[in-house]
């Protein structure tokens, strides 16, 4: 019963602190949104070669690299005890708890846990590891092909699910749900599990249908 907690407190902290780096991550990555005569290929440059050179930043990837880890440790463990102390699949509920992100949310999990690992060796370990420093380019292109574009899109609907159960299950966890709070957290969760990975998908999109260049 302990261990069960301590997971679920370190579920709840590992999975708030990725929302706020997916947050800063989106905010660095609308710069891709900025047509390409008003010097979106040197601004966004300019960005990746801050992000990637800051000591500061560096830290903090670390820590979202070490939080990636831990959340699907934590959460791959919460599951196979739920299953356990459970024994039998779902029945039919009209529980809040039982809809259909909470219950595939492992599924969710994995989904997102692949896109991270194909993104980050499409773009993180070519400018890491590669020497790219043409960062911009290197985007748009991955983005002309619309298998990438359908990844990406697939993806940001797995987060949706995923944060619009996860976002209110981690303050629950946390004990920051009341009666007076559950329902503006309930409508904070839904507002930024819709309005992020709708961002995210502008993107590509966006990228794709060469618009960067109107």
């Amino acid at each position: 019963m302990k261990y069960y907690i301590i997971n679920k407190y370190l579920a709840a902290l590992s999975g708030l602190f990725l929302i706020l780096f997916l947050t800063g991550h989106l905010a660095g990555n609308l710069q891709l949104l900025i047509p390409e005569s008003s010097g979106a290929q040197q601004q966004f440059n300019d960005y990746a070669a801050f992000m990637s050179s800051n000591p500061v930043v560096k830290i903090l990837s670390i820590t979202t690299y070490v939080s990636i880890l831990l959340h699907v440790v934590v959460t791959v463990a919460l599951s196979i005890d739920s299953k356990r102390k459970r024994g039998v699949g779902y029945s039919v509920s009209r529980s809040p708890s039982n809809s259909i992100s909470s219950r595939y949310m492992g599924v969710l999990g994995t989904v997102i846990l692949a896109f991270i690992i194909i993104h980050l060796s499409d773009f993180w370990y070519k400018a890491k590891f590669e020497g790219e420093t043409d960062v911009y380019s290197m985007v748009v292109n991955k983005f002309q092909n619309i298998e990438y574009v359908a990844i990406y899109v697939v993806a940001m609907l797995a987060i949706f699910f995923h944060t619009l159960h996860g976002f209110s299950s981690s303050f629950q966890s946390l004990g920051l749900v009341g009666s007076k709070t559950r329902r503006y957290i309930k409508i904070c969760g839904m507002i930024y599990s819709l309005l992020i990975p709708l961002l995210f998908m502008l993107i590509p999109i966006y990228l794709f249908l060469n618009l960067h260049k109107t």
